[in-house]
C-alpha cells in the first residue's frame, strides 16, 4: 500500500517534479501577500484535477514535456534539453447562492463577491513573473500564463491560471 512506502529514500532526482509543485504554491502565497490579498486557509499541491468542495488554492499538474516553455515539439528533442511543466493554480471562492426560500442573491451580492475573484485574477496574472526566475543568476526561460474564471458551481467559483514554466 502507498502508506507504507518510505518516501525519504527515493533519490533526490525523482523528486523534481513534486518540488516545483511546491515552490509554485509557495510563490503564489508570496504574491498574495504582497498584494495583502486573503487566501483560503486550504491549500495544497496535487496531480490532476481537484475537487471544489470548499475555498481553496491548489496547485494542480496537468503535463509535463521535454522542450522550454512553448516549444511546439515538432521535431525530436534531445534528452538534455530542459524539461517544462504545465499546471493549473486554481484558486476557488464561496459565491452568493440561491436561498432556501428560492430567492436568487441580490445583485449587490453577486458583485461583491465579483470583485473578489477580480482580485485573484488580477494576483495571479500580475504574480505570473515571480515564477520564472529559478535561479539566483537571473531569469528562467520565461513563462506561458493565462488567467480564466470559470462560472459558478456548487456555491464555489473558482479563477485558474494556466501555467507552463521549465521545471528547476
Amino acid at each position: 500500500m502507498a502508506n507504507d512506502i518510505d518516501l525519504s529514500i527515493i533519490s533526490s532526482d525523482a523528486k523534481a517534479l513534486t518540488e516545483f509543485l511546491q515552490e509554485i504554491l509557495d510563490r503564489v502565497e508570496n504574491v498574495y501577500n504582497s498584494f495583502l490579498m486573503p487566501l483560503p486557509s486550504r491549500r495544497y499541491w496535487t496531480l490532476g484535477t481537484p475537487a471544489v468542495d470548499c475555498e481553496q488554492l491548489v496547485v494542480s499538474f496537468i503535463q509535463a514535456y521535454i522542450g522550454s516553455p512553448g516549444d511546439e515539439a515538432n521535431e525530436p528533442r534531445r534528452c538534455r534539453d530542459p524539461r517544462s511543466a504545465t499546471v493549473h493554480v486554481k484558486v476557488s471562492r464561496q459565491v452568493p447562492v440561491v436561498g432556501p426560500s428560492g430567492r436568487p442573491p441580490s445583485a449587490e451580492s453577486i458583485q461583491h463577491f465579483s470583485q473578489l475573484v477580480g482580485y485573484d485574477a488580477w494576483c495571479l496574472l500580475e504574480g505570473a513573473a515571480s515564477l520564472d526566475p529559478w535561479g539566483t543568476s537571473g531569469p528562467g526561460l520565461g513563462i506561458i500564463a493565462t488567467v480564466e474564471t470559470e462560472s459558478p458551481e456548487g456555491g464555489f467559483q473558482t479563477t485558474t491560471m494556466t501555467l507552463t514554466a521549465a521545471i528547476p
